[in-house]
């Protein structure tokens, strides 16, 4: 159920509800939040009126808590990997895109930060309501080098053959732009910034599902990475970063980027690195050990080369105190991207977890600087935020695998002040 912009009431008045409020371990018993509009707009213990109009909902003790933050996803992801590599009609990847997209926010996630290749079309219609979609903080394409990890052309294709932009090489229909040298790096993020990106995305290494890359391979130079750096500065944001490898990674850190996305392979030095500057890391685990059945021979091996690295890594985070992130990063199976909490949580603990998909999430977006798009922060439940709010059958605070059984546990989903899901006794 979606409440229409007609039919919506002026707020929202849950009552008898355990909070967690995206932060703190321990739930708060017997809370009442008000939502005005989209926001949040009063958390107390006590038992107010319901405003004239507004709607009331009776948690029956059950848990409320943020909508969940994706902070590695990608609506091309829902293409198969064989499309990544040919073309395939727009209209086609578009109704793709939007099925997923629907399909992510049924499942709990109130907002997703696209790490590339999102279509702009897709991006309005979400934010016009006229799809049923998480909140999208979107980045564009994806920028890499020639030969890089977003350069989908086939190896026997020529530079002749391809479609060319300027000082830029356009791939699969504008999903990725190759660019080499700094000027047509910094020139790739601009015309990011542009079309409407929040953060600019490039590629330090090799990665899994690139045809021609290995994932030792360090990518884009020094100055390269400065140049997306500070075309994203000069728009208040900041640049993600595609990395495996400790090597790419002390580069990319060193020279700015402020999210570094997968990481498997770090060293303790990177990670020191990278909390010494502050930045957010990205993991995923799903994908690594739910891996698409498309994958080929060669993919299989760089595969197992990333696998191995992940429990050393995840155990470097916790030893320093790293700033951890929940995404999935699902191509080609993005059906089962709920499985991520069933899968992390041989890693990290429930409350971890939970902080990485809701609170910690709503932090790195906010680097955005002047081009965050709201008016209040994301994935807490706090006074003034954004009205994403989940209530949940059990405590997953207990067990965040419960998470992954969304259709029993989700009782309601609320994005932005409008309700998606309510099946609430």
């Amino acid at each position: 159920m979606h409440e229409t912009q007609e039919n919506q009431p002026p707020g929202t008045l849950f009552r008898n509800a355990k909070l967690f409020d995206g932060v703190h371990g321990a739930l708060q018993v017997g809370m009442t939040v008000l939502v005005a509009g989209n926001r949040i707009k009063r958390i107390t213990c006590e038992t107010p009126p319901v405003p004239d109009g507004f709607h009331e909902i009776d948690c029956r003790g059950h848990v409320l808590m943020p909508g969940l933050i994706n902070s590695h996803y990608h609506m091309a992801g829902a293409l198969p990997i064989s499309l990544f590599y040919s073309a395939s009609p727009k209209d086609y990847r578009v109704f793709r895109y939007a099925r997923a997209l629907e399909m992510t926010l049924m499942q709990g996630v109130t907002t997703v930060r696209d790490v590339g290749g999102n279509d702009w079309g897709v991006v309005r219609a979400a934010e016009e309501g006229l799809i049923p979609a998480p909140r999208i903080f979107a980045s564009g394409a994806l920028i890499s080098q020639t030969g890089g990890h977003f350069d989908f052309r086939p190896g026997n294709m020529t530079p002749e053959r391809s479609e060319h932009a300027g000082d830029l090489i356009v791939v699969s229909d504008g999903m990725a732009l190759l660019a080499d040298g700094p000027d047509a790096v910094r020139r790739a993020a601009r015309e990011c910034l542009r079309q409407g990106a929040t953060q600019i995305k490039i590629a330090s290494s090799g990665g899994v599902a690139s045809l021609s890359d290995p994932i030792h391979s360090i990518q884009f130079s020094p100055e390269e990475v400065r140049a997306a750096v500070q075309a994203a500065r000069d728009w208040d944001t900041y640049v993600a970063t595609h990395v495996y490898t400790a090597e790419a990674a002390i580069r990319a850190i060193g020279n700015g980027v402020m999210s570094l996305e997968h990481a498997n392979l770090m060293t303790e030095e990177a990670v020191k690195l990278g909390v010494e500057h502050g930045v957010w890391w990205s993991p995923q685990t799903m994908i690594y050990l739910h891996p698409s059945e498309e994958l080929n021979a060669a993919q299989k091996v760089k595969l197992k080369v990333v696998v191995e690295g992940m429990e050393n890594t995840f155990a470097l985070f916790q030893k320093h105190d790293a700033k951890v992130l929940f995404g999935t990063d699902c191509i080609g199976n993005m059906a089962v991207q709920h499985l991520e909490f069933t899968y992390r949580s041989r890693f990290f603990s429930s409350l971890e977890i939970l902080r990485q998909a809701t609170a910690n999430g709503g932090q790195a977006l906010r680097m955005s600087g002047r081009l965050y798009p709201c008016p209040g922060d994301l994935g807490v439940i706090r006074e003034g935020a954004m009205a994403d709010i989940l209530v949940v059958k059990d405590n997953p605070l207990e067990d965040v695998t419960i998470l992954s059984d969304y259709e029993a546990q989700l009782l309601l989903i609320m994005k932005d002040g409008g309700i998606y899901k309510d099946i609430l006794p």
